[in-house]
């Protein structure tokens, strides 16, 4: 085995070494080895020969207590201005990001909550001119054009409401003079009717008095003279009367007199306004047929009134007819409680479909016969429609004429307070 020879040299990194104790003290050694120079191996006091280069080493130990306690304070000191630097950076960094970042985004978004809520006055102070800045200044660019579009439209609506006062007012009066035409027309219309219908009879009267007036002044009167006399009388009492039934009907269109309501059965009053015709429909050979539904719930109504609907139906029905055909009067219950309807139907000759929208207006009649007023079923109308009712015609040339009146139970206002006294109990 070959022996392994000394180190005759040493790096500097193997010179030192550092031992730590079980204590955790630690120790430096450095070896420095003793090398034979010539000089040292040809004195008379070396004992060793030239060629031995190393004579010896010299093993020095140096504790690290102090060396240690100074890097651990230096160590500290490191650590502590490590943590100094970052807070500051740190403290710097949120500076900075405060006021060039955070104040003008939350300046930009009070911006955009005061122009949602509708300030458009308000802007934000141009601080920087980075990417913020710019943003800022676009945005008070866009509250500038906003607040002068707004004040724009604001002006254009003032401008639009003077117009469309303007307008309304013009229209307003357009229409108040166009009710005042329409006024004086069916004044002029009325009187131009009512003047026709008072004259022919005045004139029949005045002509019948006159005849009558020349056989009286005859110095002998026969018995035919005397008769004569008579019809003429007849003649004159005949048509004063249709005089006054026309003011009579005349005035009960005007009044439009407010239903007294009590609770009745309508089939009673059908029954007493089907007494009150049946001798005349019986001269005229006209059938009369009630289809009365039984049943029937009481309606709140004047009873007077409604028979006065009823007979001019019937009226009208016979007239329709003339001599002989058949009337047909029913009632019944609508769905839903919603009233009572009353309709009356004749197989007459009917009525043209232009004819209808005319039928109820005041002194129109289909009929050729003079001593028609022209106002039943105006009058029957307007009774129907403040009983708060509706009244139809359902006809066609050939097919007859049905006229339905629809009556609701109770009046508007009794039948709120039934509605609310329900509620209460409730």
């Amino acid at each position: 085995m070959q022996q392994r020879r000394p180190l005759t040299k040493l790096t500097r990194k193997d010179r030192a070494r550092i031992f730590t104790a079980e204590n955790g003290q630690r120790t430096l050694a450095v070896i420095r080895p003793i090398e034979n120079h010539t000089d040292c191996s040809s004195a008379a006091c070396h004992a060793h020969p030239a060629s031995r280069r190393i004579l010896g080493v010299i093993d020095a130990h140096l504790a690290l207590d102090a060396v240690d306690a100074q890097l651990a304070e230096h160590r500290m000191q490191v650590y502590e201005f490590t943590a100094a630097a970052g807070i500051l950076a740190a403290i710097i960094s949120m500076t900075f990001v405060w006021y060039f970042v955070h104040r003008p985004v939350r300046a930009l978004m009070q911006g955009t909550i005061s122009l949602a809520r509708g300030d458009l006055s308000h802007r934000i102070e141009v601080r920087s001119k980075d990417e913020l800045g710019v943003l800022a200044g676009s945005f008070n660019d866009m509250a500038e054009e906003l607040g002068q579009a707004h004040g724009e439209l604001t002006r254009w609506a003032h401008t639009l409401e003077d117009r469309v006062r303007q307008k309304t007012a013009e229209l307003e009066t357009a229409h108040k003079g166009m009710i005042h035409n329409e006024k004086m027309a069916s004044l002029g219309k009325l009187a131009a009717t009512v003047a026709h219908e008072v004259n022919n009879p005045l004139f029949g009267m005045l002509t019948y008095a006159r005849l009558a007036l020349k056989d009286v002044q005859r110095d002998e009167l026969d018995d035919k003279a005397r008769a004569r006399i008579v019809e003429n009388l007849k003649i004159i009492e005949r048509e004063s009367r249709r005089c006054g039934d026309l003011m009579k009907n005349l005035l009960a269109f005007a009044r439009q007199s407010p239903p007294q309501r009590a609770m009745v059965q309508v089939n009673m009053v059908v029954d007493r306004s089907l007494r009150l015709v049946t001798h005349q429909f019986e001269l005229a050979q006209t059938a009369l047929v009630a289809d009365l539904a039984q049943d029937l719930p009481e309606i709140s109504c004047d009873p007077a009134q409604i028979q006065q609907v009823i007979i001019v139906l019937l009226a009208n029905a016979g007239e329709a007819l003339g001599k002989g055909g058949a009337i047909t009067v029913r009632t019944r219950a609508l769905p839903h409680g919603a009233g009572i309807a009353i309709s009356v139907q004749d197989d007459g000759p009917g009525i043209e479909p232009a004819l209808h929208a005319q039928i109820f207006e005041p002194f129109f009649s289909t009929k050729d016969d003079q001593h028609r007023t022209g106002l039943g079923l105006a009058v029957a109308k307007g009774i129907v429609e403040r009983h708060g009712g509706t009244i139809s015609l359902d006809s066609a040339p050939g097919k007859g004429a049905e006229f339905t009146v629809h009556l609701p139970l109770l009046a508007d206002a009794e039948r709120s307070a039934a509605v609310e006294a329900e509620g209460k109990r409730v």
